[in-house]
């Protein structure tokens, strides 16, 4: 069995805390000056996989040039190894391509590779996980067993609702210029450290997910369009297949691998 994990999250807001959804400064903030941070549990989820014997493969958003910096975070917190398949870009910025283009592109590539295993794809709701998934389930049914996402966008909702509550309008309004303010006229082009940069902002924030940090919108409203959301992508999916998470737990209790798991091994196929 092949474990398919996509950071963007996947490693972004998958596996390590990111937090797309808090805009330009807060990715850079914890890509490049913070102690990179596990989402509770995640390393215990995958060791348990890979103890299963399953290969992991590590898809994300992020360009090469934080290889080092991801490499460092998998030894610290200890995931298992695995395939890293990071985002090329060039140096002048003119061929990167969408970000949610290098993961379909990415992964439907390990699908063909190996065509006769089955996938389990990790990923989370900051970005356009979902609707990925979704589509590469239509095109490999047969080859994807489950798809989990991580909720990073109801607690980011509530968190952002009481610190509305408790500041002024006119603080938050300020804070959030800030966050989403274009960077445009402050950054230097053509160095291999500011393509890179702009590669790690450069994200695909579905319309529902920009809601989040607009205080003029309702919470109620915003955990509504949430569950819209999810609903939509997975009303056309086989029940069972599409899963959304809190809490890293909920993978390893979840049935449909556990069966998958066992079936495995009374095949002998794990090996």
């Amino acid at each position: 069995m092949l474990m398919l994990k996509n950071e963007k999250q996947d490693i972004d807001d998958t596996i390590k805390v990111t937090d797309i959804l808090g805009g330009k400064d807060v990715i850079l903030q914890n890509t490049f000056f913070s102690k990179a941070k596990e989402v509770p549990g995640m390393a215990e989820v995958y060791r348990a996989w890979a103890a299963e014997k399953m290969p992991i493969h590590y898809v994300s958003n992020s360009p090469w040039q934080v290889y080092p910096a991801i490499s460092d975070f998998i030894e610290q917190y200890q995931f298992p190894k695995g395939s890293m398949h990071l985002r090329v870009i060039s140096t002048t910025g003119l061929i990167r391509g969408k970000p949610g283009r290098h993961k379909m592109d990415v992964i439907t590539q390990i699908l063909e590779d190996f065509p006769m295993r089955k996938f389990i794809l990790v990923g989370d709701s900051g970005e356009i996980d979902p609707e990925i998934y979704h589509d590469i389930y239509h095109l490999y049914p047969h080859q994807i067993i489950k798809i989990f996402i991580h909720d990073v966008s109801s607690e980011r909702a509530v968190q952002f609702d009481r610190r509305v509550r408790k500041r002024s309008d006119s603080y938050y309004e300020s804070i959030r210029k800030f966050i989403t303010r274009d960077n445009n006229a402050r950054r230097r082009t053509g160095t291999s450290t500011q393509t890179a940069m702009d590669a790690m902002v450069d994200t695909e924030v579905p319309q529902e997910q920009q809601m989040i940090m607009d205080a003029n919108v309702p919470l109620q409203t915003k955990l509504e369009e949430f569950e819209a959301r999810m609903k939509r992508v997975s009303s056309s999916l086989p029940d069972n297949v599409f899963s959304v998470f809190n809490l890293a737990s909920q993978l390893l209790l979840d049935p449909v691998v556990a069966e998958q798991v066992a079936a495995y091994k009374e095949n002998g196929m794990m090996d």
